[in-house]
């Protein structure tokens, strides 16, 4: 997570061209699972626990105001994944957070790759995605690329969202900050939220 300084330092100016807006927005929570939050599992995530705690007041807001919100589950079976890390992720640490939402399960980086998701969103009538969860530079980072190409506004939100190493998170950020996605807070977005849908 960033301090307000840091944030401000380093998004500030992308900030500045593209201001924070919420357009029929859709929460999309990516790969908070067992996998990465379970301290005993092999991929767990540290600091992870604030992320969860993020992105369930997120996901709380969301629906306070009657907004679609859905989940992904990463299982990464597809055979370029199996390919590159050398295992598929194991039944039993696929087991969602948020286990009563839209759940998309996804064998690949990509959350619309194969899953049902554009379908969903073009169901709700939703124009932006705005998306937390886990890793900033993989599963995050490509979905909202995806979306992108796909004609949605995309919105990521910094605190909600947990990698490896802080190298990988900024690193992320910055790229999609540059022809992506705004950059955003947890605070900020829930703000958002009480003045354009209350």
């Amino acid at each position: 997570m960033l301090s307000e300084r840091l944030f401000d330092e380093t998004f500030g100016r992308e900030r500045q061209k593209h201001k924070a807006v919420l357009l029929s927005p859709a929460l999309l929570v990516i790969d908070l699972q067992n996998f990465y939050t379970q301290r005993e599992s092999r991929a767990y995530l540290k600091g992870i626990e604030e992320v969860v705690e993020n992105s369930r007041n997120l996901v709380e807001g969301f629906m306070s105001y009657g907004l679609p919100v859905a989940s992904t589950v990463h299982r990464g079976g597809a055979k370029m994944m199996v390919q590159w890390w050398g295992n598929a992720v194991e039944e039993g640490w696929a087991v969602p957070q948020f286990g009563d939402l839209p759940i998309f399960y996804k064998d690949t980086y990509d959350a619309f790759h194969d899953t049902g998701l554009d379908a969903f969103l073009k169901s709700n009538n939703v124009n932006q995605l705005v998306i937390c969860g886990a890793r900033t530079h993989l599963c995050c980072e490509t979905t909202a690329r995806s979306a992108f190409t796909r004609g949605y506004a995309t919105m990521m939100v910094e605190d909600a969202l947990c990698d490896k190493t802080f190298d990988h998170h900024i690193c992320s950020l910055k790229n999609l900050a540059n022809g992506f996605s705004i950059i955003s807070k947890t605070a900020e977005v829930l703000k958002l939220l009480e003045g354009d849908f209350s």
